[in-house]
C-alpha cells in the first residue's frame, strides 16, 4: 500500500473518522490492488522494449532513407505504427490497476500510444515525400508542414479522447502548438518575435482555462503546460518590446510570478506554485542587482525578505489554528 494512503488511513482512524473494521477492509483492498512482482517485471520489460523500439526507430530512419526504396520505407513505418497501436490496445486489456510501473500513476499503453503517435507522424511525412517525388502533388514546404501537423494532430486528438492519459495529454498540446505554428508561419511568414510571444500566451491561457473546466486531465499536467507556455511567451514578449528597460522587464516577471503563487493557492495546484516560486527566486535577485549593484546587497536583502516572509507565514498559521481552536 502506498505510504501516503497508509498515513491518511491512520490519521482517520486515530481521529475517529473510520472504525477499525473499515480500516482493515480498506487496507486489504489496497494491498490486493497492488501490482505483484511478476506484473511489475512484465510492465518494466514492456517499457524498456518500447524505449528500445523508439530509439531504434529514430536511429533507423536516416539509414532507411539512403538504403531502401520509398515504398519500403513507408511500409515499414506503417507496419510499426500499426504494431504499436495494436500493442497499446492489447496492453489496455491487462491494466486492471492504475500503475504504469512501480509507484507511478500511468499505464504502459499510454507510452506505447505515444510512440505510435511519433511513428504515425513519420509515416505521414514519408507519404508526402513519395507523393512529391512521383509528381502526384506539388506542395510548398510550408504547406507540407501544415498538412503533416494536421494529420498528426487528428491522430493525437483521437488517442487523447481514447485514453485521457498523461502522454496523450502532452502530445495533444504540442501537436496543437505545431499545427497552429505551421498555419501562422504560412499566413505570416515574417512574424515578429513579440507576436510569437502573444501566440504562446494565448495558447497557454486557453489550455489553462480548459484544464480548469476539467476538460483536460490530469490537471497538474494541464496547468504545467499552460503556466510554462505563458511564462515563455511573456519572456519573449517583454524582451522584444522592453529589451532596453531591464528593471521594468524584471518587475513584470516578478508580478507574473506573484500571480502564479496566488493562483496556485486558489487552485490548490503545487506545480503552479513551484513555477511561480522559481520565477521569484530567479528574478528578485536580478532586480536587487539592478537597483543595488554592490555584490553584498542581493544576498542580504534576500535573507531579510525570506526571514520576514517566514515570520508572516508562521503568524498567519498561528491565527488560523487559534480560530480553529475557538470554534
Amino acid at each position: 500500500m502506498e505510504k501516503k494512503v497508509a498515513e491518511l488511513l491512520t490519521r482517520w482512524l486515530d481521529n475517529g473518522l473510520i472504525n477499525k473494521e473499515t480500516y482493515q477492509e480498506i487496507v486489504k483492498f489496497e494491498e490486493n490492488s497492488e501490482p505483484n512482482q511478476k506484473s511489475k517485471v512484465a510492465r518494466a520489460i514492456t517499457l524498456i522494449g518500447g524505449l528500445f523500439l523508439l530509439s531504434g526507430l529514430l536511429g533507423t530512419i536516416p539509414l532507411l532513407w539512403m538504403n531502401l526504396a520509398y515504398w519500403a520505407q513507408l511500409a515499414l513505418l506503417v507496419a510499426t505504427t500499426y504494431f504499436l497501436f495494436y500493442a497499446a490496445s492489447y496492453s489496455e486489456k491487462f491494466e486492471d490497476g492504475k500503475f504504469f510501473i512501480f509507484k507511478s500513476t500511468e499505464k504502459v499503453s499510454s507510452f506505447l500510444f505515444l510512440v505510435s503517435n511519433i511513428s504515425f507522424g513519420a509515416s505521414v511525412t514519408f507519404t508526402l515525400n513519395i507523393l512529391q517525388e512521383t509528381g502526384i502533388i506539388d506542395l510548398s514546404e510550408d504547406v507540407s508542414y501544415v498538412v503533416v501537423s494536421l494529420f498528426v494532430l487528428l491522430y493525437a486528438t483521437y488517442l487523447f479522447q481514447r485514453t485521457k492519459l498523461i502522454f496523450q495529454h502532452a502530445a495533444l498540446f504540442y501537436c496543437l502548438c505545431f499545427f497552429l505554428g505551421a498555419i501562422g508561419n504560412l499566413i505570416f511568414p515574417n512574424i515578429e518575435p513579440w507576436a510569437g510571444g502573444l501566440f504562446l500566451i494565448a495558447i497557454g491561457s486557453v489550455w489553462g482555462i480548459n484544464t480548469y473546466s476539467t476538460l483536460l486531465k490530469p490537471s497538474w499536467l494541464g496547468y504545467f503546460l499552460s503556466a510554462t507556455t505563458i511564462s515563455i511567451g511573456t519572456i519573449i514578449l517583454i524582451e522584444d518590446l522592453l529589451g532596453n528597460d531591464e528593471i521594468i522587464s524584471i518587475l513584470i516577471l516578478i508580478i507574473g510570478s506573484v500571480v502564479y503563487v496566488w493562483a496556485s493557492i486558489q487552485l490548490s495546484e503545487q506545480v503552479i506554485f513551484f513555477i511561480g516560486g522559481l520565477g521569484l527566486v530567479i528574478n528578485l535577485p536580478r532586480l536587487i542587482t539592478e537597483i543595488l549593484p554592490d555584490n553584498v546587497w542581493p544576498p542580504l536583502v534576500l535573507f531579510l525578505v525570506g526571514g520576514v516572509l517566514v515570520v508572516v507565514g508562521l503568524y498567519l498559521n498561528s491565527i488560523r489554528e487559534n480560530l480553529k481552536t475557538n470554534k
